[in-house]
């Protein structure tokens, strides 16, 4: 019995030995992802024109209050009421108009967010399974699934990296395919010019 549960131990012990295992730090995977840089940039850029709106829209009605109240002594009260109500239906719409923004700004982040993730996801496991590793561990910090591991088996930087050299080559491809069809258009353009010269000139 002795010798059994030797020989089980000492195979168990020689699969675990055998096991290729790893840890990411899934928060600064995120964090310092090209595509998470590249989303961040133009979510701020769409924020910044749309306050600028915002502010413009703001900017206006304030000059029209002005002009309101330095003109309203003259007016007859009916024409105060009517300005008055257009006025309060411009500031009702400016306020929507901003509720609206904050709103989509905040559904696009987490959609954007949630995308990011899944890219992640979906690398750790191809990078996994092309790297011959039974398990790759996700941590944040202090909230996670590994609380110690030998630095040797942090993958974070390794994966990062990876990331980001796919990210670079994916959007490098997609300048090159956009560059194809502009040559295509231009030739096709070209193509068209000369079949028209030579209509003419039957």
């Amino acid at each position: 019995m002795k010798k059994i549960l030797f020989v089980l131990v000492a195979t168990l012990t020689m699969v675990s030995c055998t096991q290729k295992i790893g840890y990411v730090n899934t928060e600064k995977l995120i964090k310092e992802y090209k595509g998470t840089v590249a989303i961040e940039a133009e979510m701020k850029e769409k924020s910044e024109k749309e306050d600028a709106n915002i502010k413009t829209l703001i900017a206006g009605f304030q000059d029209k209050v002005k002009e309101y109240q330095k003109n309203a002594p003259k007016m007859s009260k009916q024409k105060r009421q009517q300005i008055e109500q257009q006025l309060g239906a411009e500031q009702q719409m400016i306020q929507q108009r901003q509720q609206q923004l904050q709103y989509q700004v905040q559904n696009e982040g987490q959609a954007a967010i949630k995308k990011i993730a899944e890219e992640v996801d979906v690398f750790i496991k191809d990078y996994g399974k092309k790297n011959g590793y039974q398990m790759i561990f996700g941590t944040v910090n202090l909230n996670g699934a590994v609380m110690y591991g030998e630095e040797k088996t942090n993958l974070t930087d390794i994966v990062l990296n990876a990331m980001n050299d796919a990210y670079k080559k994916d959007g490098d491809s997609d300048k090159k395919e956009d560059k194809k069809e502009e040559v295509k258009k231009e030739t096709t353009t070209d193509k068209a010019t000369e079949t028209k010269k030579e209509e003419v000139k039957k």
